[in-house]
């Protein structure tokens, strides 16, 4: 009860100094001053003690202030260099994939009742194959295991995702990690993609945040097929490999 009362009192004070910052500011200003006087006249009835008080202060002032300025130079620099990852890593987006087949050994793919996965499948032939489904097309998805029986899939009846977490973007990210992590257990990240062009606009940021955090490489497949949605892959055109390209979201392969 009482690390709750402390945690509901720094709520407070956060939430109102965000809410009223001049109020806040102006108390804490007020709060410090008393405090600086209270600590000046103490040291008024001790000037002998803080005399030599006095000198270990300053040696730990530069010392700490030494500390200070080689913290924050190492601090500045992590946060450049975390600048410059994220950099590299989205260098490729919006760049094209020219050889098609096999250019993935693994994929994890948001599932759907289009053409999108069955080109996929039927264009860069994976090894192996998981894919993130709900109810929703769980024909479809049986359908796509039977026809390409070649590729590795444990994707079952148990590892779905229900219609309701379709739109739970933690537990959607949950789930593909879990099955990225499978995968690379056995394939080299770098040979990795998960394909974002199906499912729900969360089940993509969800996908595409679980593939950043697991350093694999996102795609997008872009059909060549013109419609009111957009640009498409045609079902009856599906077996042909220039119906479709295969664009680099965020490329994992080289790094």
């Amino acid at each position: 009860m009482a690390l709750q009362g402390k945690l509901g009192i720094w709520q407070w004070l956060l939430t109102n100094a965000r809410k009223y910052p001049f109020l806040i500011g102006g108390g804490l200003f007020l709060i410090l001053c008393t405090i600086s006087l209270i600590v000046g006249k103490f040291i008024g009835n001790n000037e002998e003690w803080f005399s030599e008080f006095s000198g270990v202060i300053e040696n730990t002032t530069n010392i700490l202030g030494w500390l200070s300025m080689m913290i924050a130079f190492a601090l500045a620099l992590l946060a450049w260099a975390q600048r410059k990852e994220s950099a590299i890593s989205f260098y490729g987006a919006g760049s094209k994939v020219d050889k098609i087949k096999d250019s993935f050994e693994a994929s994890l793919i948001l599932a759907s009742r289009h053409a999108q996965t069955d080109w996929h499948l039927r264009h860069i032939q994976p090894k192996r194959m998981e894919l993130v489904w709900t109810p929703l097309v769980a024909e479809s998805k049986q359908e796509l295991i039977e026809r390409f029986e070649d590729i590795e899939c444990r994707s079952s009846q148990e590892n779905s995702l229900s219609n309701e977490e379709a739109y739970d973007i933690i537990a959607i990210k949950k789930h593909c990690i879990a099955l990225l992590t499978d995968i690379c257990n056995k394939y080299d990240k770098k040979t990795v993609c998960v394909d974002l062009t199906a499912g729900t606009a969360l089940m993509t940021v969800a996908a595409f945040q679980a593939a950043e955090e697991m350093g694999v490489t996102s795609i997008y497949l872009l059909g060549k097929t013109s419609s009111k949605q957009g640009f498409i892959i045609d079902n009856d055109k599906v077996h042909e490999a220039s119906e479709a390209t295969i664009v680099i979201v965020s490329d994992h392969r080289k790094h």
